[in-house]
């Protein structure tokens, strides 16, 4: 079984080719292939499938953990990056690719080549948000709220929750350094408020133009950068008022620009980056519980 490793502003993943749809990826395989100590060691894994009609490729993204995820905005970018380079599907003439999520098709656009012709940066259409709360899914007790609150540990935590194809929840604090990103994290994304659990942003306003962010992804922990996250934290502070169209987001993994006007999509923008390729130890794949042979 051949892999790449790749990332997309340090969001790190494995990815596997499979255009003719005979993988199968178990989560035991997903979670020893994301080992950071006795795997590849990753956020996630990327399964790249084929299209079909409305699409070019499909990305069946995992997280480290196993679980099955509806959408990943640096993920997006890994996989347009890994097609175009390795000359698995052709752009359009406006260099768009069309990539199949478990959030609907993706248009995803290559902005920047290196001198060598591999890709740079590319911009995603990530789609409109999702604000009703039953729909991300969350049980509000005030669907029309911009806020919505919490008690956790004795604390009372006030939030924005949107969907981006997958859920999150949004907090505004005064300095992401000092933000409880790991013991308030841990906790929301498991609250029974969010059935489906939910990825947790901590968002510190710059400039109208400029947001600092860390995100704790659920299945994954803290993560050095998200794309939908970064999309969320926009359109949440955006609704309070707090941020204009265009926001470069940075984050620890570094930045990604975000532009969303109004009631439209909205679109990110950032680098992607291929590591490595390689094979996988058949006796290691046995050992992972995968027969390679078939």
């Amino acid at each position: 079984m051949e892999f790449t490793l790749a990332h997309g502003t340090a969001n790190d993943f494995v990815v596997l080719t499979d255009l003719d749809d005979r993988l199968e990826l178990p989560a035991a395989l997903v979670r020893a292939l994301a080992d950071r100590r006795r795997g590849l060691g990753a956020d996630g894994v990327i399964r790249i499938g084929g299209g079909g009609e409305d699409a070019d490729v499909f990305m069946d993204y995992r997280n480290a953990d196993g679980s099955v995820v509806e959408m990943c905005g640096n993920g997006v970018r890994v996989v347009a990056k890994h097609v175009v380079d390795h000359q698995l599907v052709v752009p359009t003439e406006n260099g768009v690719i069309r990539v199949g999520t478990r959030a609907g098709v993706k248009p995803v656009r290559i902005v920047d080549r290196h001198a060598d012709g591999r890709v740079a940066t590319v911009a995603v259409d990530m789609g409109p948000p999702v604000l009703r709360p039953e729909a991300v899914p969350f049980a509000a007790a005030d669907p029309d709220a911009l806020r919505h609150h919490l008690e956790v540990d004795g604390e009372v935590v006030g939030f924005s929750v949107l969907s981006m194809g997958n859920p999150h929840a949004v907090l505004v604090v005064d300095d992401v350094d000092a933000a409880p990103v790991h013991r308030l994290g841990a906790r929301l994304e498991r609250d029974p408020s969010f059935p489906q659990g939910v990825n947790v942003g901590f968002a510190e306003v710059v400039a109208d133009d400029q947001l600092r962010l860390r995100v704790w992804e659920r299945g994954v922990g803290e993560t050095a950068a998200c794309g939908t996250g970064a999309c969320a934290a926009v359109v949440a502070l955006q609704r309070l008022s707090l941020l204009g169209q265009q926001v470069a987001v940075e984050l620890p993994g570094g930045r990604l620009d975000v532009d969303h006007a109004g009631d439209g999509t909205v679109s990110m923008t950032g680098p992607a980056v291929e590591v490595a390729r390689g094979t996988l130890d058949t006796a290691w794949l046995a050992a992972a519980g995968y027969d390679s042979e078939e």
